[in-house]
C-alpha cells in the first residue's frame, strides 16, 4: 500500500518510508474491530476441530451470535 501510494501520488513520506523500510515496517499496527477478530479466532478453533472451512465459517457465526462480549461491545 506504500508503494501504491508513492507511485500514484509521489509522495515524499512515502519515498522516504519505502527507503527506510527496516525501521519503518515494525512501526505499522493492524487494526480490526473485536468482532471481526472473534469470528477469526472462533473459526479458527472449529477448523482445528476438523470442519471443512464453509462449516467452521457457519460453527463461529452461531457461536458468536450468542457470545455476551459481541452483544456488550467489548
Amino acid at each position: 500500500m506504500v508503494e501504491q501510494s508513492a507511485e500514484l501520488t509521489g509522495s515524499a513520506l512515502a519515498s522516504r518510508r519505502l527507503n527506510h523500510w527496516g525501521d519503518t515496517a515494525p512501526r505499522f499496527v493492524r487494526i480490526m474491530p473485536h468482532d471481526y477478530r472473534r469470528m477469526l479466532e472462533a473459526q479458527a478453533k472449529m477448523r482445528a476441530k476438523g470442519l471443512p472451512p464453509e462449516e467452521a465459517e457457519m460453527a463461529a457465526f452461531l457461536e458468536n451470535a450468542r457470545d455476551e462480549a459481541r452483544v456488550s461491545g467489548n
